[in-house]
């Protein structure tokens, strides 16, 4: 059955690679809509399911990748010949082709959505792996963007999701000859047989994130943007602070003004 997603992902990748730029806007943003009017729903399911996380922060993530991301890159071109006549040369912009993308339980529906607005407006197909510990709520997000897609004119097949996800499987499709790019995000592990896989692999594990707050700062602010940031979503993101290193001449002020935001 996943071979089969593979390959009705192929053919609709190679229809794709041929929409024109105003064709692959409307796609998207009819997905990021969509996608954003369900942000609250998708915020308090991801929370339930898989018990990280705090569902007013994850529906801000929930926007941010949706709308939000669309609205960052929709000025951009992703889709047409680029000619620089000083350099005398042209940039071909060339699709991947069909993108397996995993994603992780601490973002499980935010991550959904952000890879595959970003594979569609590079005129990718996408074939989704959710995280066993979210793979409901990512399921259905997926689910959610597809029909989006189809119904703004993507080809059938353009978005998939491997609802019942184990690592027998994961690793097959990974290892397959016939996926063109994975984009890992999770643990160690999963990002170490990306690597290994044999396709080109863009892998994200855990972070360890320093800050430094040099003796210009200001230290108030500095404190309650890094407690916030920290605290965002339970702390459970590996993108936010892990360490701060401060300057002798600040840190007691820094330190007193950390206590203070909590």
């Amino acid at each position: 059955q996943t071979a089969q997603m593979i390959e009705k992902a192929r053919w609709a990748a190679s229809s794709f690679a041929t929409y024109p730029r105003e064709s692959v806007l409307a796609i998207v943003e009819s997905m990021a809509r969509a996608a954003a009017a369900e942000a609250r729903r998708y915020a308090e399911w991801a929370v339930e399911e898989s018990g990280f996380g705090n569902p007013d922060h994850k529906e801000i993530k929930n926007r941010l990748c949706s709308t939000g991301l669309f609205d960052h890159y929709k000025g951009e071109n992703f889709t047409d010949y680029l000619i620089d006549p000083e350099t005398k040369s042209v940039a071909i912009p060339k699709p991947a082709g069909v993108i397996f993308a995993l994603t992780p339980s601490t973002n499980p529906v935010c991550s959904v959505f952000y890879k595959a607005i970003l594979a569609l407006l590079t005129r990718n197909a996408i074939l989704i792996s959710p995280h066993p510990a979210a793979k409901a709520s990512g399921a259905d997000a997926a689910r959610l963007l597809a029909r989006a897609a189809e119904a703004a004119g993507a080809p059938d097949g353009i978005i998939q999701v491997i609802a019942e996800p184990t690592m027998p499987l994961i690793n097959a499709v990974m290892t397959s000859d016939r996926i063109n790019l994975i984009l890992a995000t999770g643990g160690s592990p999963v990002v170490r047989a990306a690597y290994s896989s044999g396709n080109p692999a863009i892998g994200v594990g855990p972070g360890n994130n320093p800050v430094y707050v040099d003796e210009t700062a200001d230290v108030a602010r500095a404190a309650k943007q890094i407690v916030d940031s920290k605290a965002f979503d339970n702390a459970i993101l590996c993108t936010n602070e892990s360490a701060v290193i401060a300057h002798r001449a600040i840190a007691p002020r820094l330190v007193s003004e950390m206590k203070r935001q909590g």
